[in-house]
């Protein structure tokens, strides 16, 4: 009894004072929903040495190659279509007149950014994955009317002589955006097979920064104009209906071969029968991305987090019949690895007992811990509701207790970061242990304890040379091996417990992807919590 009371009390003090890291929320379904009739190319073979007359076909070579990517950018040149000074009225371009405040204004280091950083590093991303049959003609871009693809500039010679010279067209624009949205895309157009060649993209400037987690969305919000939407997986035939999945009366997957066997060796569950898409997020989210709860961390899922390309999103892509994957480019994902069918079908946790303690947390304790991607140090989101959850979202004897209901975790309680605890650029002075830097990464502690008390987990530096993992802890300069399933006694600082060592592939694939910073709300207050959770351990310690 002593437990709940404390374990519902200190939830309650944690939750009151803590603040989380903005995420991207992508809109992508909301942005669909607006963009009407897609319409088909007309594809004009170039002229040949010979001349003669050019013929309206899809003209595209027999071989596969790397997918190539051409920008236009006249709407980041026309001062009237975004935000040049606070209290502007401009267009966030699907159909919406916003005012413009500070942090909206397209700068010159910010519009450098999405051109020269952002596009073309997201653009690598999907050109080292994706092969297409390259086009060889002339894409006649129409002139749109309506919908989303009208609010950008189409030059009138895209209109008469075509484009060329690529395999994707996009028009890139930055009217400003609301809440965490950094970017979203869509398609415009298709060729005569259905494949996507034309498409939009709007960056919101508020949200700009030249970092990896920018670069990831990017690439996001590029497979959404490629066709992982919902729209064409629908028209492929991909998608299937599954009732009675964890309780809720049905569920929507992607069924299509190549997507069933990578859904199977990364779950290793051998009788899945799709991947799972998401259901929570209303009409800006669902339909169009995995079902975040079962791959939190990949590039596909609705809020953005470290964005691993997998051989999930490969498939899916390469399913529908117009790429192909570049297999071996994969990025793996510790998230649902291997985990099982259980993971699936049941619930994450069953009357509070966690089976999944990589992904799923209890709150059992209030010690710091390591967030999935290893990128920070964050909380376990345990929040108190005031009525009885839905019987799919139960996971506590207490029916009142549940996630986070805006993280599409089906209300699953996880790791979640602050916004100052980043490992590559969180506030040292109270990571307490850890050692910060755009090197570090996030380690579980094994009863860490210093001068002052427990820890939990830290951040330190981390290195991966010749394929091994080399850690620098905060209070020792010296770099020290430390090899999967290892760990290490730390010293100086330190009066006991251990640093484990990680897997290679979750601490050496991605590096600082918040370097950028971007406005941080200070952690300090959750000190005021921290106060009343040591006056409420002092006053049951005395029981």
């Amino acid at each position: 009894m002593r437990h709940t009371l404390l374990f519902q009390v200190l939830l309650l003090c944690c939750v009151s004072g803590s603040v989380a890291v903005a995420e991207h929320h992508c809109i992508s379904d909301e942005v669909e929903n607006k963009v009407g009739p897609r319409t088909t190319a007309v594809v004009l073979e170039l002229p040949t040495r010979g001349g003669g007359m050019m013929r309206a076909l899809t003209a595209s070579a027999p071989e596969w190659a790397p997918i190539r990517f051409q920008v236009f950018t006249e709407d980041l040149n026309d001062p009237s279509k975004h935000c040049t000074a606070e209290k502007q009225i401009r267009p966030d371009f699907i159909g919406r007149n916003l005012e413009c405040n500070k942090r909206d204004i397209l700068t010159k280091e910010k519009r450098s950014i999405i051109i020269n950083s952002l596009l073309p590093r997201a653009f690598r991303m999907h050109t080292d994955r994706l092969l297409v049959r390259p086009l060889t003609g002339r894409v006649i871009v129409p002139g749109y009317s309506s919908g989303v693809c009208a609010q950008f500039t189409i030059p009138s010679s895209h209109q008469t002589e075509g484009v060329s010279g690529a395999d994707m067209y996009l028009y890139v624009s930055a009217g400003p955006t609301q809440g965490s949205t950094l970017a979203w895309a869509t398609t415009c157009l298709k060729l005569p097979d259905g494949r996507p060649v034309v498409g939009v993209v709007n960056y919101g400037p508020r949200s700009v920064t030249d970092s990896e987690n920018s670069v990831r969305v990017s690439a996001h919000e590029v497979a959404h104009a490629l066709g992982f939407a919902v729209w064409l997986l629908q028209e492929r035939n991909m998608l299937k209906e599954v009732l009675n999945v964890r309780g809720k009366a049905k569920v929507l997957q992607v069924s299509s071969p190549k997507t069933v066997e990578k859904t199977r060796e990364h779950f290793n569950c051998v009788n899945a029968t799709g991947m799972e898409l998401e259901d929570e997020g209303g009409e800006g989210t669902a339909s169009s991305h995995w079902e975040r709860r079962n791959t939190k961390d990949e590039l596909m899922a609705g809020i953005s987090g470290i964005g691993y390309y997998t051989s999930l999103t490969m498939a899916a892509l390469e399913d529908t019949g117009f790429y192909k994957a570049n297999w071996g480019m994969e990025e793996p994902m510790s998230w649902g690895n291997n985990s099982g069918c259980a993971l699936l079908t049941e619930k994450c946790l069953m009357n509070g007992v966690n089976k999944y303690s990589e992904m799923f947390c209890t709150a059992e304790t209030t010690l710091i811990s390591c967030t999935s991607d290893r990128l920070a140090l964050g909380y376990c989101t345990i929040y108190l509701y005031t009525a009885e959850l839905p019987q799919q979202y139960q996971y506590f004897s207490n029916l009142k207790l549940g996630g986070s209901n805006s993280s599409l975790m089906d209300l699953c309680p996880y790791v979640q970061p602050y916004s100052n605890t980043r490992c590559s650029n969180g506030e040292a002075s109270i990571m307490h242990g850890s050692r910060v830097g755009p090197r570090s990464k996030c380690l579980k502690g094994d009863g860490l304890v210093d001068f002052m008390g427990r820890i939990g987990d830290v951040c330190a530096e981390v290195s991966c040379e010749k394929g091994e993992v080399s850690v620098r802890y905060l209070g020792d300069d010296t770099w020290r091996q430390c090899p999967e399933g290892s760990s290490i006694t730390p010293t100086g600082l330190f009066t006991g417990g251990k640093i484990l060592c990680p897997k290679y592939d979750d601490v050496c694939i991605i590096f600082d992807p918040l370097r950028g910073g971007g406005d941080v709300s200070s952690l300090l207050s959750v000190f005021p919590s921290i106060s009343v959770i040591l006056l409420v351990l002092i006053f049951i310690s005395m029981y």
